[in-house]
């Protein structure tokens, strides 16, 4: 078997493998067994710890390195895109009329605090999970075969987007119909790819999108676990990667980080 083959085998391992994983995990979540979210959460990072070791993937292109001295301005973009995200989805939405502030702003942002450093830690180490075998195998192997970066992400982000769909199905995960939800998650979910993709092949490590990864979860978590807003309109403005505010602002992101690196290689 060539080497070309062998990473195409062994891709496919990887998505047959996750996507199983999620499905059992969303399985034995709806039937009322948490262990089922330690299964689905495990699957992206057990898959790409198995084929580097056991299916002679080899770790070099895991991007692994912290590589702070070359991309600190990128972990800096990590730290702060998301923040500044969702400052924009809540302030749009207040401005249209569909998001209302609960409560005054020194409880708001007292309770606001607090849920997010009770969620940040949990977060980044589920953000590892997802960013090692999403960022940290899957793109890098994609990479290796020559596929460009637009068809790269887009498949990636399909693939990442399906993952989900057992922990949608077997959790209160969200209000919207799923007629309407399921089209919007899978293009969120994919634009959110590009970005992440691009950012990794910018910093040269899979650590930038595990930081920008883990804050958007903590943030979002914090807020809407809490009922700090209310959100009349949670397709339009939410600041959940599915809204339709979400879907533009990463949207644009993702087209400047495609313009900004067309040139650069991976």
């Amino acid at each position: 078997m060539n080497q070309d083959s062998k990473m195409k085998r062994n891709i496919a391992f990887y998505i047959i493998g996750v996507l199983c994983l999620s499905a059992i995990g969303g399985v034995v979540t709806a039937s009322g067994n948490e262990i089922g979210g330690v299964i689905f959460i495990i699957g992206p990072i057990l898959m790409m710890v198995l084929l580097r070791f056991f299916g002679g993937d080899g770790w070099k292109d895991a991007g692994l390195s912290l590589n702070i001295k070359e991309s600190w301005q990128w972990y800096l973009f990590s730290l702060f895109v998301y923040p500044i995200i969702i400052t924009m989805v809540i302030l749009l939405g207040s401005i249209l009329g569909v998001t209302k502030i609960n409560g005054n702003l020194s409880a708001l942002l007292s309770a606001f605090s607090a849920g997010f450093a009770a969620q940040l830690i949990p977060r980044m180490i589920f953000a590892m999970f997802e960013e090692w075998g999403w960022r940290g195998y899957l793109e890098p192997r994609f990479v290796a075969l020559g596929v460009p970066d637009i068809r790269r992400h887009l498949f990636v982000g399909a693939v990442w987007a399906l993952w989900h769909f057992p922990l949608v199905l077997s959790t209160a995960y969200t209000e919207i119909p799923y007629t309407l939800f399921f089209p919007f998650f899978m293009v969120a979910i994919i634009l959110t790819a590009i970005v992440y993709g691009q950012l990794r092949k910018a910093s040269g490590t899979v650590w930038t999108s595990v930081v920008m990864h883990g804050i958007g979860n903590a943030l979002g978590w914090a807020i809407l676990q809490n009922n700090l807003l209310t959100f009349n309109n949670k397709l339009l403005a939410n600041p959940a990667p599915e809204s339709i505010l979400s879907i533009v602002i990463i949207g644009l992101l993702g087209w400047w980080l495609l313009y900004k690196q067309k040139t650069k290689v991976y």
